[in-house]
């Protein structure tokens, strides 16, 4: 993987969590709010690192913080709060990965079934699969697609 900047990473995450935020007021296909949770899932707990990562170079540099009056004694107090802030912060993360993983159990226990699916029609295509969660060929390459291109079989593991 090449080297790139943390800056320039951050602003590309916070751009597309923009147009994420923006994509799911509406969802057209109910059965993607699996595949959003399951990626969801996966985005708080690279989070959870990512705070983690920063919390440690508050401490890791700790001798080269200075507040803006050149002091080295305030920049520390500072840098260690920083430290403190994200560890609080990467905790948060993890208690949400949780929270995600469970909510991501429940939502890929429904079948989805078209709206102008009636009780009666439902038991008559019993045996025909419902449009759910198994069709994510993101995440399971073994998936088959049907004719109008979703994957159709084996729902496949979660996402890290």
């Amino acid at each position: 993987m090449p080297s790139t900047s943390p800056q320039h990473d951050a602003e590309d995450t916070a751009e597309a969590l923009r147009r994420l935020a923006h994509s799911t007021q509406k969802f057209d296909d109910p059965a993607d709010t699996y595949w959003v949770i399951s990626d969801l899932a996966a985005t708080v707990r690279r989070l959870e690192q990512v705070v983690s990562q920063v919390a440690a170079a508050h401490r890791e540099n700790l001798h080269l913080a200075h507040d803006d009056q050149g002091a080295a004694a305030g920049g520390h107090v500072q840098a260690l709060t920083a430290a403190e802030d994200l560890r609080k912060a990467g905790e948060l993360f993890g208690r949400a990965y949780v929270s995600l993983d469970l909510a991501m159990g429940h939502s890929g226990a429904i079948a989805w079934y078209p709206a102008s699916t009636t009780p009666a029609a439902a038991a008559r295509s019993a045996g025909r699969r419902p449009r759910a969660q198994a069709r994510h060929a993101r995440h399971d390459t073994s998936a088959e697609t049907s004719r109008d291109g979703r994957a159709v079989g084996q729902t496949g593991g979660r996402a890290s």
